[in-house]
């Protein structure tokens, strides 16, 4: 997984995420936004780089590469993240 497109950010950066962390293979959706990146798994976790929450993981093994680790079971009673919408999408990609 590359991000590129954010001011410096011109150059594509690949992600090399603990497998354990983020399986690339899982990944349901993806949202970018103006200073955030969103990941949506197909376990309804969340994985986040940027200020998307208030509360930030205080375990360690919930970050890879700058991003945080949520479950979405938890955050959201057991709910389904259905889609992604950010605001200023324009701003950034994850590929």
């Amino acid at each position: 997984m590359y991000s590129t497109g954010l001011k410096m950010n011109y150059t594509p950066k690949q992600y090399n995420f603990d497998p354990a962390f983020l399986d690339i293979n899982d990944v349901r959706l993806i949202g970018c936004g103006r200073k955030h990146y969103m990941i949506v798994t197909n376990d309804n976790n969340i994985v986040v780089w940027g200020n998307v929450f208030k509360e930030k993981p205080e375990d360690v093994s919930h970050y890879s590469e700058g991003f945080s680790h949520y479950f979405g079971d938890s955050l959201f009673d057991g709910g389904q993240i259905k889609s992604l919408e950010v605001k200023n999408s324009i701003f950034g990609a994850l590929i």
